[in-house]
């Protein structure tokens, strides 16, 4: 009898057990799927463009598939086919004709043609099968551009008088204050007092030390809203009037000059002008780009980024352009000093679109040295689905003449031309602050999106 549970028991352990491995087996096959599905999702860009009336190669190797269409069609109009197979060079049957959608396999190497003013999109299937996502196919006109690189001081005035902050004061009577906690707050732009408009922090500063505490109606925005607040200032200890509020009215800095388009539009920085204090992306007013000149390097080390400081020459003679928009993207405007342009090194290239960029050498414009120069880099990674547009491509400095000089990328490079068999493919934006020789950069089709 003892025998006979003892081999019941070991069943039962052995039943248990292969439960156990199977659940195992399924639970590792699910997350490797898993794995896999997020890893193909991240190698799709969710929009692709293609310049109108260009012929693009498109080979991302993917296993997916679906039907390409207008994302907009009125009624009585046809899609005329956007993508023909050239996988094994056969015949796909579509040719010129004009049908309602086509297929597309992004396994195989297709070509994508732009129609002018046209967007597509495609709702893939991983195998054809399983939900992917459905991707934009824009068309964007064909642009070449001059590669900048030279260095330019910047300063651009904020579109009201901007809060940094808000804090306490001591009174004359010893009290500690805050008048303004909880009407304004960090990132509001104060735009009118009483009902007319202010501009400078000198000018506001004024209005608040002569209100003689009585309450002012303040004009705020904070967002996209605008808003009436009233806020009533103190008599602070130092006999001025105040409200409790940190502000400036403007922002001045060095970056880099990414393109210049051949009508005189520029981009540059790669990135938006963002407060000092608050990290915040300021809404401007006006604002110029300065000739400057390079003074000294703080070369970047491990855990300490570089940086450029410059001499920022504000006469006028020495505008180089005027800003008119400030984008997570980089600052963009138009060039007022023709002369400017003889300065760059570079004649007008095409640019890359992101499927065109390959991991491997490319090179970089930057005036770091007092003059534009070509520096070496490498393209180590490429984010098609970057949370942030700044940080889609991860570049890796190898020439030894900047590595000597800077350490790497530092301050101020930020808006250097990436170049890349013999077009422009994007701009640096960031260093990474461990490993100052790497940093991140931009796609030039997203800088050119203004």
């Amino acid at each position: 009898m003892g025998e006979i549970d003892n081999s019941f028991m070991k069943y039962r352990r052995m039943r248990m057990c292969r439960r156990v491995l199977f659940f195992m087996m399924g639970f590792g096959l699910v997350i490797a799927f898993a794995g896999f599905y997020i890893y193909e999702w991240n190698r799709m860009p969710e929009v692709i463009y293609v310049e109108s009336g260009k012929e693009q190669v498109i080979d991302f190797d993917i296993p997916a598939s679906g039907e390409i269409y207008l994302e907009s069609v009125e009624a009585g109009n046809y899609l005329e086919p956007a993508v023909e197979s050239i996988s094994r060079l056969e015949e796909t049957g579509v040719g010129n004709s004009f049908i309602p959608s086509v297929e597309v396999d992004f396994s195989k190497e297709i070509v994508l043609s732009g129609v002018e003013n046209q967007t597509y999109c495609v709702d893939l299937k991983l195998f054809g099968v399983l939900p992917y996502k459905t991707v934009r196919i824009e068309t964007m006109d064909s642009t070449k551009v001059i590669p900048s690189g030279q260095t330019v001081g910047i300063y651009v005035k904020t579109d009201g008088v901007y809060v940094i902050d808000v804090g306490d004061f001591t009174t004359t009577d010893g009290d500690s204050v805050m008048p303004c906690k909880d009407i304004l707050q960090s990132g509001d732009y104060i735009v009118a007092v009483n009902g007319e408009e202010v501009t400078r922090k000198k000018d506001f500063t004024e209005i608040v030390h002569n209100s003689g505490g009585a309450t002012l109606h303040l004009t705020i925005k904070r967002g996209q809203e605008e808003r009436d607040v009233k806020v009533t200032p103190v008599l602070s200890r130092d006999g001025s009037y105040k409200i409790g509020a940190w502000i400036r009215d403007s922002l001045q800095g060095v970056g880099t000059m990414t393109f210049i388009k051949e009508d005189g539009d520029f981009g540059a920085l790669g990135h938006a002008v963002r407060d000092i204090d608050t990290n915040e992306l300021v809404t401007i007013s006006s604002g110029a780009l300065y000739e400057t000149s390079i003074v000294s390097i703080s070369r970047g080390e491990e855990g300490e980024p570089g940086s450029v400081t410059g001499l920022i020459q504000y006469e006028k003679d020495k505008k180089v352009a005027e800003i008119e928009d400030n984008t997570t993207c980089g600052i963009h405007g138009t060039i007022v000093k023709e002369e400017w342009l003889e300065d760059t090194i570079e004649q007008p290239m095409e640019i890359a679109l992101k499927q065109e960029i390959k991991k491997g050498d490319a090179y970089i414009i930057s005036a770091v040295s007092g003059t534009c120069e070509k520096y070496s880099v490498e393209i180590v990674d490429i984010n098609y689905n970057a949370t942030e547009k700044k940080r889609a491509l991860t570049i890796q400095v190898t020439d030894e003449r900047l590595l000597d000089m800077t350490g790497g990328i530092v301050q101020g490079m930020s808006g250097s031309p990436i170049i890349q068999e013999g077009k422009i493919i994007g701009a640096v934006t960031h260093v990474l602050v461990n490993h100052p020789e790497k940093g991140y950069g931009i796609f030039i089709e997203n800088m050119l999106e203004h």
